[in-house]
């Protein structure tokens, strides 16, 4: 084929070997700099990032570019749609590739605050076996858990939860059509039914305007004082100050939170200082595996584009393509 790939960081072998394969030189940046990426992006065909974000600039200056390839699903950290599409770039990315493993993480999640694992395992430590006194553990089966976003991660949360843990499923998502969801899904048409009635309310929503501070201090009072709130989406999805009074003044019990506003997460954020809070780095979706699969079919998308293909997972191909026939 005789294409030329960038890289802006490194990738499981198994797209590089899918890229090579067909024919395409893999060029890896040798630090994240926005000089540098001009520099590199000038002669190749496609980019491929996890999360350094190609600017409108850095794009202009590659003049072969075709696509650029999200390791992962929400593309808004790497390219703005709009401006890809106008410079008639191809956005492909990766929305099956992690669903099974930011899932598991957060029934891991779920379960560590049912089961009160993180402070028990400190008790432990301290030889206090009279700690499970002052904490409270519970089941989850039979428990409500609320799911608001139900694209492919929402959905295999929801079948995991429900068949593994018999747990009662309420969904929502003004954009996913009843009848193609499963029997066991129960869908709601106002959200904040949601909050009303889940004993666990995790979120899996794209960033955007309307999603920020979706859940905020209203939404929160709506909540059971013995509920959990889990995001495992975008930190703008939620008010941080509102959620630390939230689980400081026990409006709700406990969260789980994977994603931030700021990431890295600042040394003085109050939600640091919580015990009921359970906390991970923005690495729902890094596991082994899930990262072979990224790695993978973002260069499938990348190959498909190249070869002239349809792509598999393309958010902006018929615009492109229109773009492109005219001329």
């Amino acid at each position: 084929m005789g294409y030329k790939v960038l890289l802006a960081q490194d990738v499981s072998e198994s797209g590089k070997e899918l890229l090579r394969e067909n024919g395409c030189e893999v060029v890896l940046a040798p630090r994240e700099d926005p000089e540098v990426m001009k520099e590199l992006i000038q002669d190749c065909d496609a980019c491929f990032s996890k999360t350094f974000f190609f600017s409108e600039d850095i794009l202009k200056e590659g003049k072969k570019l075709q696509v650029v390839s999200k390791h992962g699903v929400g593309v808004d950290n790497v390219v703005d749609v709009a401006t890809a599409t106008g410079l008639g770039l191809y956005v492909v990315r990766t929305p099956l590739a992690n669903m099974d493993s930011v899932a598991e993480h957060t029934l891991g999640a779920i379960l560590a605050l049912a089961k009160n694992m993180l402070p028990l395992e400190k008790a432990a430590r301290r030889a206090d076996f009279d700690a499970p006194l002052s904490f409270e553990s519970h089941d989850i089966g039979g428990k409500t858990l609320g799911i608001i976003g139900l694209g492919n991660i929402g959905r295999t949360l929801a079948k995991k939860a429900h068949g593994g843990f018999d747990m009662e499923i309420l969904g929502y998502d003004p954009f996913v059509k009843k009848e193609d969801l499963p029997d066991f899904i129960t869908c709601v048409e106002d959200v904040d039914d949601i909050f009303r009635r889940a004993d666990y309310v995790s979120l899996h929503l794209n960033a955007s305007p309307e999603n920020d501070n979706f859940v905020d201090e209203r939404r929160l009072e709506l909540m059971k004082p013995g509920a959990c709130l889990l995001n495992f989406s975008r930190g703008s999805n939620v008010n941080e100050a509102d959620l630390y009074e939230a689980l400081k003044n026990h409006v709700i019990a406990g969260a789980a939170l994977d994603v931030f506003a700021q990431e890295p997460v600042r040394a003085d954020n109050p939600l640091l200082s919580l015990d009921n809070v359970v906390l991970s780095p923005h690495c729902a979706a890094l596991t082994v595996e899930a990262m072979d699969r990224m790695s993978y079919q973002g260069c499938q998308g990348i190959v498909e584009i190249l070869k002239g293909e349809k792509p598999t997972w393309c958010v902006n191909y018929e615009e492109v393509r229109a773009m492109r026939e005219k001329g």
